[in-house]
């Protein structure tokens, strides 16, 4: 419910101040127009594990697979507690890709060049195969280098575990990959929460395929591109072009998308084009060493051939959806720790990070069986660099969360992958709390609604709560960003939903959505609040307005020392 007219105080502010007077508002808002945010809480979630599927991943991927348990068993207690509510359960839909999309290699002998008609690169011998190869390529006379789009041609002789991989077939390139008879994509959809026999069948079915599918071997490519693997397989999906893969089955529409990354060595997307592409080089070892490769290199250049991180916020953070990310990467597990302003964040350190051994066993190394068979060495992490957040996981994770994204982060290295699941699997719950891009300038032009997959409005959510007695009627309410405690009077970016209500709960392709009236100035960096500075003049507005103000006043917000811009007068 509206406790404002949202729609005319919007036209107000379009048009300028003129003298006009609302309550309790008081004075017209100075705002340039008014924001409609998708701030997600959708009912349904598509979930991509983007694996690591290098030759030190063993241990790692046998320790997902044996803890998947804790993540289905975190989304069963949700939604048990969403049933008691009278809430429809949720559901998600899981496939899985991998890290390799090829690996780059000096040619071991001469120097060819894009040449001919069209343009290709001529590779004598092919780096694992020795064969001929021939390379599409985009510059004319550019030096050429060997760009490996295959797995091994034998697996046995290169030592590595096959898992889904085939010897000497593509590699998956973001394509979905599974187990021999198993579906791309599992539905863990609505009945499998029943708690019948059948139900409860399925769900097992489910989770055996998951631990299968996961196991995606370690024959992979040594130069790991996980975020672009991620990024060209949504884009693969959204195109109707995965493998085995209706075109509705992942992603569905008004869903909300999660993708979790996972490896022991940072990314090195790379342009997959033999003039541009990062190389190993075959005459020096150093070349292709985890830690200090060309990869690591480049990142540590005043110029680089990755592709810029910036690439996937814009791609996943412009898909028009709710978006989370996990990220399960080298770092001390001792120094993973919930972000204090918001419970629904976990950051650690990166770092190179040592591989723990269960408590289950008496000791771990290369020899050992199952759960304890650790590489004694750890070989594959790699240390912090001196980059922007230690690596190219952490700082991604950062970029997403500036844009207003749930991430979680996890060590790779933790023997208890439980933690993580039950971390990740937070991400695919609804929450109770979302976090808006924003502040809005006043709690009575703030409007939350529940819109369905074909973008109508489903129903419309009471509040913000503004009083006790409200805050068990209303649907929703402003909260401390940091202790969620209910702030009444003002706003914040952070909203609470009140469950008790069974009133503002979005089913299976549904999302909120948030219309506000922004606090102005927006943020900047010189002015990372934003806001007006009651320290300041009227010029903190005027940039909005074009002229001069005859009443102009800062009303403070919150405890921040910044306000929302009011006036009175003519432009």
């Amino acid at each position: 419910m509206l406790r404002r007219s949202f729609a005319t105080l919007a036209l107000c502010a379009l048009a300028g101040c003129q003298n006009y007077n609302f309550n309790p508002v008081g004075k017209c808002v100075i705002q340039p127009g008014s924001r409609r945010v998708e701030v997600g809480g959708a009912g349904t979630a598509d979930v991509l594990f983007v694996v690591d599927d290098s030759g030190s991943m063993a241990s790692e991927q046998a320790s997902l697979a044996r803890n998947f348990g804790s993540f289905v068993n975190a989304l069963a207690q949700t939604q048990q507690q969403r049933a008691a509510t009278g809430l429809q359960p949720f559901e998600f839909h899981i496939a899985i890709t991998t890290s390799s999309i090829f690996e780059g290699w000096l040619p071991s002998s001469g120097s060819p060049t894009c040449s001919g008609q069209p343009l290709q690169c001529a590779i004598s011998a092919s780096r694992y195969t020795g064969q001929p190869a021939s390379l599409s390529c985009s510059d004319q006379g550019a030096a050429c280098d060997d760009l490996v789009e295959n797995y091994f041609p034998n697996f046995t002789l290169f030592g590595c575990s096959a898992g889904i991989g085939t010897a000497g077939a593509a590699y998956p390139q973001g394509s979905f990959v599974a187990a021999p008879g198993n579906p791309s994509v599992l539905h863990f959809t609505k009945d499998v929460w029943a708690g019948t026999t059948t139900a409860t069948a399925s769900l097992a079915t489910l989770s055996t395929q998951f631990q299968q599918n996961i196991n995606v071997g370690t024959c992979g490519s040594g130069m790991e591109q996980h975020f672009e693997a991620g990024l060209l397989a949504v884009q693969k999906a959204l195109a109707g072009q995965q493998p085995n893969t209706k075109a509705d089955e992942w992603p569905h529409a008004g869903a909300k998308m999660v993708v979790v990354w996972i490896g022991d060595e940072d990314d090195c997307s790379n342009p997959n084009d033999p003039t541009k592409a990062l190389a190993f080089d075959p005459h020096n070892g150093a070349s292709s060493n985890p830690g200090a490769d060309v990869c690591i290199a480049d990142q540590l250049a005043a110029t680089h051939k990755m592709f810029p991180l910036d690439k996937y916020v814009s791609y996943f953070g412009g898909l028009g959806r709710d978006f989370g990310a996990a990220f399960i990467y080298s770092a001390d597990p001792t120094s993973c720790q919930t972000d204090p302003t918001n419970p629904n964040i976990r950051v650690c350190k990166p770092g190179t990070c040592t591989c723990q051994c269960p408590a289950s066993c008496a000791s771990c190394g290369p020899t050992a069986a199952g759960a304890c068979n650790i590489p004694s060495d750890c070989s594959g992490k790699i240390p912090a660099l001196a980059v922007p957040g230690g690596s190219r996981y952490a700082e991604l994770s950062s970029l997403f969360r500036g844009q207003g994204k749930s991430t979680f982060e996890g060590s790779v290295c933790d023997a208890d992958w439980g933690t993580t699941l039950k971390g990740i699997a937070q991400l695919v719950t609804p929450k109770d709390q979302i976090t808006l891009p924003t502040q809005p300038a006043a709690s009575e032009v703030a409007l939350l609604r529940i819109e369905s997959a074909d973008g109508k409005t489903s129903r419309y959510c009471t509040g913000p709560a503004t009083t006790q007695a409200e805050l068990t009627t209303d649907d929703w309410y402003f909260v401390d960003c940091s202790t969620g405690a209910p702030v009444l009077s003002g706003t914040t970016t952070c909203i609470k939903i009140n469950h008790a209500t069974q009133h503002c709960e979005p089913n299976a392709g549904e999302s909120y959505v948030a219309q506000y009236l922004g606090v102005v100035p927006s943020p900047t960096d010189a002015n990372p609040l934003g806001g007006c500075d009651p320290t300041k003049n009227a010029s903190d507005c005027q940039t909005f307005l074009g002229g001069a103000l005859t009443d102009w006043q800062c009303t403070p917000i919150g405890t921040t020392g910044r306000g929302t811009c009011t006036c009175a007068g003519t432009q």
